[in-house]
Formats: C-alpha cells, sequence, structure tokens
C-alpha cells in the first residue's frame, strides 16, 4: 500500500483550499441570477440577529423554544437554498472535477507537493473523487438540508435539522481522529472511498 504524507502538508493544503473555496463561493452567492433571494435572506438575518441580541441567562431557553425563533431559523434556511445549492456545486466541481483533471491535485495539494491517489495501482476515479467529498465535506448532509427545507414545516425541519447536525460533528469527530492518528493518515472519507493522500513524486 502506499505511504501517507505529513499531516502538516494535508493541514496547509486543507487551509489553502478552504479559504479558496470559501471566496469562490462568495463570489458566486453576490450574483442576484444566481442566488435570488439575496436580499430576502440579509433581511432574515438581521431580524434573527436582533433576536439573538436579546438573549441572555434568563431568557436563553425562552427564546430557542418561541415559535418566532424557530420561524427566524427556518426562513434563514429557507432563503439560504441557492447558496447551498451554489456551494454543493463548487464543491463537487472544485474538489472532484478539478482534482480529477489535475490528476488529484487541488491548488492546495499543489502548494503542498500532495494528491489524491487510489489506494490501489491504477488512476483515481470519479466516484472516488465524489464520494470522499460528500463524506469529507459533509455535502450529503448540505443535500439532505435543501430537500428537508423545501418538504417540511419549520417545527419538523428544527427537529430534522438538529439531527443531522448531530450526525455531521460524529462523521467529521471520527474522521479527524483517523486522520490523526492512522499511521497512513486515512480518514473516514479515504478507507470508504479507497484512497489516501500522499506527497507527489516529482
Amino acid at each position: 500500500m502506499k505511504k501517507g504524507c505529513s499531516k502538516l502538508q494535508r493541514l496547509g493544503a486543507y487551509i489553502i483550499d478552504y479559504l479558496f473555496i470559501l471566496l469562490l463561493i462568495t463570489l458566486l452567492g453576490q450574483i442576484r441570477f444566481l442566488n435570488p433571494t439575496f436580499d430576502k435572506y440579509y433581511e432574515t438575518y438581521d431580524e434573527y440577529m436582533e433576536l439573538i441580541e436579546n438573549v441572555n441567562e434568563s431568557n436563553v431557553l425562552e427564546i430557542i423554544e418561541s415559535e418566532e425563533y424557530s420561524i427566524a431559523n427556518y426562513n434563514l434556511s429557507k432563503y439560504g437554498v441557492s447558496m447551498s445549492i451554489i456551494s454543493i456545486l463548487v464543491y463537487i466541481g472544485y474538489f472532484a472535477g478539478f482534482q480529477k483533471w489535475n490528476k488529484g491535485q487541488t491548488l492546495g495539494k499543489k502548494l503542498f507537493n500532495i494528491e489524491v491517489s487510489n489506494v490501489n495501482e491504477g488512476n483515481i476515479k470519479w466516484w472516488q473523487l465524489i464520494l470522499r467529498e460528500f463524506i469529507i465535506y459533509n455535502l450529503w448532509a448540505e443535500i439532505l438540508y435543501v430537500i428537508f427545507i423545501l418538504l417540511l414545516s419549520a417545527n419538523s425541519y428544527f427537529v430534522i435539522s438538529n439531527t443531522i447536525l448531530f450526525v455531521t460533528f460524529i462523521i467529521s469527530f471520527v474522521n479527524i481522529l483517523f486522520v490523526l492518528f492512522r499511521k497512513d493518515g486515512r480518514g473516514l472519507h479515504d478507507l470508504l472511498a479507497k484512497t489516501i493522500v500522499v506527497e507527489r513524486v516529482r
């Protein structure tokens, strides 16, 4: 089996890629054609922040359990659907499409001279890149959020979204432990996708 790269290389590449993706999603989110609910989202965000500003030790539970809070939270998610779809497409395009085209490297991985590789011999496949990104960046959860916000009422969505959030936290926590403490540095996403991040041989 191939040998993994250092943890610092992976962390550096992750930070570079995350900042690049964040910038790209933010820029695309400013285009009204792609994000038609932009204004409504920020109006709702202001209302939500006003509600949060009034929270103190004596009323925190009362506000969180209030219908006003539930509706504000629901509307934020509803008006954020366009941004969620943009995020999903950008993540898949960059971490699957660009990375496949660039022979297992993103911009961050290129800077740190590492690449995603098939754990066995042969070129990395589309399904491997897509699967690993669905797990590492919780894209499966983002897709479920979009589906459920379109189908459920505010109260039902609040319960389901909190459950999804808890599951994503567990998966992310386990993933980090795997990357940190496995000798080969393979996370849960690498094990399921049969990939490994290695140093590129120049």
